[in-house]
């Protein structure tokens, strides 16, 4: 694709850089805006920000923002020169608004490496304009199905950009049936990682977007399962199966609120890992980093010790102390990802309270019907939940279904407003868990800011 000229790129460059500056000014983030404004100048300015860079870009269902922090991390401590789109904003606009601000005024790129955040749906729009090194695709799960329509339909988004992309080292979660698929009659180099049925995870097991083989639509057997749909899936009509990871964690040794100690196995040679963010789900994450790390050529050990040592994402994982409360913020949007963290906050022999909030904005999806099939029940059920806040615009749908799942009316209050919320959080004194979807995460994040003196999103 052609390049913008020089007007066309220092206008365009100008514009984005002035935009997001006056935004975060006034305390809007200035995430997607600068990217719209600077796209309207010169459509392809990307082809020039970004000439020259080794590009990383993460797609796919959940765990999309903890991977990419994983992965820049890893590359940063090979000290490799980064740019991270830190704020999530991961549609093409966001994307535009990092890559554009990283560069000088002329257009050319001040780091050589980049991990962008992408939306599933958004990867065939950015590799118009970008030639990804690797592709990692995490997991594919019911999520936002008024925009998406299905789980075909968002691996059929994604097929569409690798399809874009044949230069690009695909990094595929074996373990899990639909993104494995992406190799399918692709040219492209692919590294896959997962979980062996040696780690001895056998979480809740729900097929529903596992779909049907892609080779002859098949119905799949399984001879062991992590969670949902990931696992060791076999179609006995055809033969197609769950391809030999290239990065596989052998063993989970050791699990604590701190994080996860597990053996790893990358080729041939066994490492010992400290992942430092808890949790099964994050198991994964770590392994796509480390087969991201392989195909982009950073050292195995180097790599394997930067999991020790990785931050949480915000919203994901993310903990404040305010004033001797310890809270632990979860991003939670759809069936499968909630139910893991279900799974994470009842694992611990201690008293907590937890923080549930439901919008039904654009950036979340307006169809909340996936609480139906969420197992809020398993929360309920967990002796050592006393306190039940429930918030959103949607506060009294998730009400009902939360009580269908057991809770009971005393231990049930809903909130409208967070400053009031965090008073009682720190009068209660106990533990705290904040499960809020994505714009409801946003509002009550901004509330922790201000209590907390903690950081904003964008940094």
């Amino acid at each position: 694709m052609k390049k913008p000229n020089i007007c066309q790129t220092v206008l365009s460059v100008a514009s984005c850089k002035a935009a997001r500056l006056f935004l975060r000014k006034t305390g809007r983030g200035g995430t997607a805006v600068p990217g719209i404004v600077a796209l309207k100048i010169a459509r392809n300015i990307l082809c020039k920000v970004t000439e020259g860079m080794q590009i990383v870009v993460v797609t796919g269902t959940n765990g999309k923002t903890t991977t990419c922090n994983m992965i820049e991390h890893a590359l940063t401590s090979a000290g490799k020169d980064c740019l991270l789109n830190r704020s999530g904003a991961n549609l093409l606009h966001g994307i535009a608004s990092d890559l554009i601000s990283n560069a000088t005024w002329l257009g050319k790129p001040k780091c050589r490496y980049a991990v962008l955040e992408c939306d599933e749906a958004a990867l065939k729009q950015l590799v118009d304009y970008v030639t990804p090194k690797a592709i990692v695709v995490t997991n594919l799960f019911s999520d936002q199905v008024d925009r998406y329509g299905g789980v075909q339909n968002t691996l059929k988004e994604i097929r569409t950009g690798v399809e874009k992309s044949p230069e690009s080292v695909l990094v595929l979660n074996a373990d899990e049936p639909l993104s494995a698929s992406l190799s399918l009659g692709r040219p492209n180099r692919v590294i896959y990682y997962g979980l062996e049925s040696s780690v001895g995870v056998q979480g809740d097991v729900d097929l529903k977007d596992a779909g049907k083989c892609p080779v002859c639509g098949g119905e799949y057997t399984y001879d062991h399962h992590i969670y949902a749909h990931l696992g060791g899936y076999a179609c006995p009509s055809c033969g197609y199966k769950r391809p030999e990871p290239d990065v596989a964690v052998t063993a989970i040794d050791g699990v604590s609120s701190s994080g996860t100690k597990a053996s790893v196995r990358i080729g041939n040679a066994e490492h010992k890992a400290f992942i430092s963010l808890p949790a099964v789900y994050n198991v994964y994450n770590a392994a796509a980093c480390l087969a991201a790390s392989k195909a982009m050529e950073i050292d195995e050990e180097t790599a394997v010790s930067s999991l020790s040592s990785v931050r949480s994402s915000f919203g994901r994982l993310e903990t404040f102390d305010l004033d001797g409360v310890r809270m632990q913020m979860i991003l939670v949007k759809n069936p499968a990802g909630c139910n893991q963290a279900f799974s994470y906050v009842t694992s611990f022999d201690e008293d907590f309270t937890a923080v549930l909030c439901l919008n039904d904005r654009t950036g979340d999806g307006h169809d909340i019907s996936w609480i139906n099939d969420t197992d809020y029940e398993k929360l309920c059920r967990d002796p050592h939940l006393k306190k039940l806040y429930v918030g959103g615009d949607r506060a009294q749908d998730l009400n009902a279904r939360l009580l269908e799942a057991g809770a009971r009316e005393e231990e049930l209050e809903r909130i409208t407003d967070y400053p009031a919320l965090l008073e009682e959080l720190k009068k209660e004194g106990r533990p705290v868990f904040l499960l809020p979807n994505y714009t409801a995460m946003m509002e009550l994040r901004q509330a922790i800011v201000k209590a907390t003196d903690s950081r904003d999103f964008w940094e």
